[in-house]
């Protein structure tokens, strides 16, 4: 899923971000939110995004940090919604 970033991401940073990933898109599920995207895959393509800017901006080099970071950011906009 992270394809677009495999140029400036060296290996260690992919893998951590697909642990992020799959960790924040477990607990999502788990949860129960319902998201306004259409599918699995849109709610992937969005956390991978969002994933991707929480690491460069912060920072966090850890899975678990990250995914809680996007699911921080991600219960912050359905609050506001």
């Amino acid at each position: 899923m992270f394809s677009k970033w495999r140029v400036d991401l060296d290996p260690l940073d992919l893998e951590i971000l697909e642990r992020a990933l799959e960790g924040a898109l477990a607990k999502r599920k788990q949860s129960g939110v319902l998201d306004d995207l259409e599918s699995d895959a849109d709610l992937e393509a969005a956390l991978c995004g969002e994933l991707v800017e929480i690491a460069r901006s912060s920072g966090l080099t850890e899975a678990e940090a990250l995914r809680d970071a996007a699911l921080a950011l991600a219960q912050d906009v359905t609050e506001k919604d």
